[in-house]
């Protein structure tokens, strides 16, 4: 009976994967008329970062995160969005025969894509965890996504693991849908904080 007793490994599992799963809702709902998203993201990163700490209040945290940093979340969502809907449409652009000298031009592209996804990956642990102008929070975003590539990389794969998982895999993308994206922004966090928590103590100080 201890194995499914409220404090067992088992429990504590579950209840932290059912937190998850609430939060990656909280997060679709509120994605749903699209130009929320940033907004939904910002309470989703919030929530998690409070789920961290053993903060347990999901939809309280989602929703001080969410209309905290809506302002800046939208804007930085917008860009980001604009961004990739015109690099995609260039890539497309590239790939048709009538196109010559190319090459050069998709080395380009993909030197922004991959900029604009490190950027991405990082805006919203920075919004969350400094305060400054959206110039320093997309500065800051910039700088820590190449100083820490590594942690910025293992990110993106978990990304790209849960796109493959729910494109490709049908009998897991309802699976990866309910709480995929909660549990890469929650993993995230766990991976970046040594490098936040060094300059948010030099903030403090």
């Amino acid at each position: 009976m201890k194995f499914f007793g409220y404090d067992s490994a088992f429990t504590r599992f579950f209840l932290r994967l059912f937190r998850l799963t609430t939060a990656n809702l909280l997060w679709l709902v509120g994605c749903l008329p699209v130009v929320t998203a940033g907004a939904s993201t910002a309470g989703l990163y919030y929530a998690m970062d409070r789920l961290r700490q053993d903060d347990e209040n999901i939809w309280k945290n989602y929703k001080y995160g969410f209309t905290h940093h809506w302002k800046k979340a939208t804007i930085g969502w917008v860009i980001v969005a604009v961004f990739a809907a015109a690099l995609i449409y260039e890539w497309q652009l590239y790939d048709m025969d009538f196109f010559k000298g190319k090459t050069p031009l998709i080395v380009l592209l993909i030197i922004a894509l991959t900029t604009l996804a490190f950027i991405a990956v990082w805006f919203f642990p920075i919004l969350i965890n400094f305060v400054g102008s959206f110039g320093d929070i997309v500065g800051n975003a910039f700088i820590f996504s190449f100083m820490y590539a590594p942690m910025t990389l293992i990110t993106i794969a978990l990304y790209a693991g849960l796109g493959f998982l729910i494109f490709k895999v049908i009998y897991t993308a309802g699976i990866a849908i309910l709480f995929g994206n909660a549990l890469i922004v929650y993993a995230s966090l766990n991976l970046y904080e040594r490098a936040l928590a060094k300059y948010r103590k030099g903030a403090e100080e």
